[in-house]
């Protein structure tokens, strides 16, 4: 996906193979369960650093960023080709953006 590609859909509507996180604390334990649904199904995008918020039943989301983007990355990645969480490695690409300042 490139940066624009994500800002289209950060302003469009709402997707079934696209999901936000916030991540404030670190990766949030419903990454590993949404990584888990999109594997088995056709796979998708999750996007952390992002949060939902939903106005009159609309989602907008505020990009928040990352701390700590490196570790983040680092422990994605792992436990992704790992088989700790998964019964099997989970062939993903993390990419990182910049968004108004904000890694994504």
């Amino acid at each position: 996906m490139t940066k624009r590609e994500l800002l289209k859909r950060l302003n469009g509507s709402e997707w079934d193979d696209f999901e936000v996180k916030e991540a404030s604390g670190g990766i949030p334990k419903s990454v590993w369960e949404t990584v888990s649904a999109f594997s088995n199904g056709s796979g998708g995008w999750i996007l952390l650093g992002v949060r939902e918020n939903r106005i009159d039943g609309t989602s907008v989301y505020e990009i928040v960023g990352l701390q700590n983007v490196e570790k983040i990355e680092q422990t994605m990645s792992s436990t992704l080709r790992s088989t700790t969480k998964f019964n099997t490695p989970i062939l993903a690409s993390v990419e990182r953006f910049d968004i108004d300042g904000n890694t994504v």
